[in-house]
């Protein structure tokens, strides 16, 4: 089972994203929240498999995400028509992981295979 993590700031988005996640078998959802902050808060609680982060986030402590739960899959979700090819430098020991123009439920599917 990949535990999963959402950080999303738009409500709506963030409530698609989690019932995505809740209705995937092999993925339980242990968080979803509207910021890197509120996410840093669950380091102590949670341990996840895979982050999902809005890569569009004006948060700019985001990118400390990978830091603070260095074992999971960062992966920076875009709405982007043309996002950019490079995905953000980190210190992580797990590379982040752009998903550029992947459907949700496909991806989900692919981590929790």
């Amino acid at each position: 089972m990949k535990k999963v993590l959402i950080v999303e700031p738009h409500p709506q988005v963030r409530a698609a994203l989690a019932d995505l996640v809740e209705d995937e078998p092999g993925c339980e959802l242990v968080g979803a929240v509207a910021t890197a902050t509120e996410a840093m808060s669950l380091v102590s609680d949670v341990s996840p498999d895979v982050v999902l982060v809005d890569a569009d986030t004006p948060d700019r402590r985001s990118h400390q995400l990978g830091e603070l739960f260095p074992l999971a899959l960062l992966a920076l979700l875009t709405a982007v028509n043309e996002p950019p090819r490079k995905c953000p430098e980190s210190s992580a020991k797990t590379p982040h992981v752009c998903i550029l123009k992947t459907a949700a439920p496909e991806f989900l599917r692919s981590i929790s295979a």
